[in-house]
């Protein structure tokens, strides 16, 4: 199966047996949509209500079912929203954002989605948990 690209739509069966969708974006990453369906292939393409979006594992893609594809009105939606980090020793904040680390504040960090990498089980935990 090939590999999901940025725009791609992709599908994962939650425990309870609902879909949730998400797209492809760069840097590794997956936008969740919000809506999520009881039926499979019903992707809520063109819908820009995303709950969230993290980075990933490389193995989530490859078991995944492409089920549409949802164009971008432009280069901002391929790329995820900024990431935040705090080195655990020093306690300094940085805001990752394109491929690229500046020094930020815990102000500007508020709120952000922590950089991460995240793997199947926890991502349909929180999928399922919302």
């Amino acid at each position: 199966m090939p590999r999901p690209k940025v725009g791609d739509v992709v599908q994962f069966e939650l425990p309870d047996g609902s879909f949730a969708y998400g797209r492809v974006v760069r840097d590794a990453s997956i936008a969740f949509y919000r809506g999520r369906s009881l039926e499979p292939h019903q992707p809520p393409i063109g819908s820009r209500d995303f709950e969230f979006t993290v980075g990933v594992h490389d193995d989530v893609l490859q078991d995944v079912e492409v089920v549409g594809r949802d164009r971008s009105v432009s280069e901002d939606e391929d790329w995820p929203p900024p990431y935040s980090t705090r080195d655990p020793i020093t306690g300094t904040y940085q805001i990752y954002e394109r491929g690229k680390t500046r020094p930020a504040t815990p102000d500007e960090c508020a709120g952000l989605e922590a950089a991460a990498v995240w793997d199947r089980v926890h991502l349909l935990t929180r999928l399922t948990s919302g």
